[in-house]
């Protein structure tokens, strides 16, 4: 019964089309997990890793109802294991999955739409309670009959078996501007590890530098009430695009950054800021194909103030390193 459930919600959120039918599907995603799930999860138990703190169980569980972050994602990854599976029809599609939290949010719904010969995943969480939690949903949605190993690790230095091939890598361990979570430690681990017909999920994290007023930019601070669609909100008229810093993606690592640390050009600070006084990071997600997630649609891309220009007028210059060596973070550098 919970199986076919399961596959209605699932197939409302690939067919959703507009933002209410978006916030719809999820909210509908969200209460079945809480009906069927009885895993108390604690607030407690975040764990501190070499790139970034590691969400508790409680706050992983809670990411479901960041409803356009859930339902892009679900949407994206459907739309890479329809084309993996169109490529490999002789076998399983091979699913990495980083970070799946105590519901697997990104994969689980997505099982009962493929056959279970065509599914083999493994998917990794630093917290036992939400593998524990994985394997109990399994089990009630009767989906336990699909390939699937539940791994309690550090995606950040996990290493695949050497006869598991990677179609398909899925990590989403992301905070606004790339801070505080592993993201980027995790992506680069997995890269690593990726084939070249392999595919990145999220496929692009494009960070953009601007000179803004932040109080002003969109921002989303309670997602099960306030969720626009990005063609509803207004970026503050006065945003003046600097430049893009980086973009997270395979080809980042495939050789180009190989420490901890991203370091921007030296960029002009503007004489007159009155309109626009702040230095902030700008996030969007590509998550595959034509699948994206825009400005202030989720927390995660929520825009992020460096530091105010105020602060600064005396200098000429200022250049943006993010480090990412333990808890992400960015910093400045000032030029006379």
């Amino acid at each position: 019964m919970y199986k076919k459930e399961l596959a209605i919600i699932v197939q409302s959120i690939i067919a959703s089309n507009t933002v209410d039918e978006h916030i719809k599907s999820a909210k509908e995603l969200s209460g079945f997990y809480s009906k069927i799930s009885t895993a108390q999860h604690s607030k407690n138990n975040e764990t501190l890793i070499k790139g970034g703190i590691a969400l508790s169980s409680s706050g992983a569980a809670d990411c479901v109802d960041d409803y356009l972050r859930t339902v892009f994602f679900i949407k994206g990854i459907y739309k890479a294991l329809t084309k993996l599976s169109n490529d490999f029809p002789e076998r399983s599609v091979n699913i990495l999955y980083a970070g799946c939290g105590p519901y697997a949010t990104l994969i689980l719904p997505l099982l009962s739409l493929f056959d279970e010969d065509r599914i083999n995943a493994v998917l990794l969480d630093i917290n036992a309670k939400s593998i524990e939690s994985v394997h109990h949903l399994l089990s009630v949605i009767g989906l336990d009959k699909y390939q699937l190993q539940l791994i309690e690790t550090d995606a950040t230095t996990y290493t695949k078996p050497e006869n598991f091939i990677i179609d398909l890598a899925i990590s989403e361990t992301m905070h606004y501007a790339l801070t505080s979570e592993p993201q980027v430690a995790i992506t680069r681990n997995i890269v690593s590890q990726l084939p070249a017909h392999g595919i990145l999920i999220p496929q692009e994290i494009k960070i953009d530098l601007a000179y803004t007023f932040f109080d002003y930019e969109p921002s989303l601070k309670n997602a099960k009430q306030e969720v626009k669609g990005h063609k509803q909100m207004q970026p503050y008229p006065h945003n003046v695009f600097v430049d893009r810093l980086f973009t997270i993606n395979k080809e980042l690592f495939g050789g180009v950054i190989n420490n901890s640390k991203i370091e921007s050009n030296f960029y002009d600070l503007p004489a007159n800021f009155d309109n626009h006084p702040d230095i902030c990071i700008f996030t969007e997600l590509k998550i595959f194909d034509n699948i994206e997630l825009k400005t202030a649609e989720s927390y995660i891309t929520n825009p992020y103030c460096v530091v105010s220009l105020y602060s600064i007028k005396d200098y000429s210059g200022i250049q943006f390193v993010y480090d990412f060596s333990e808890i992400p973070k960015w910093t400045y550098t000032l030029k006379d």
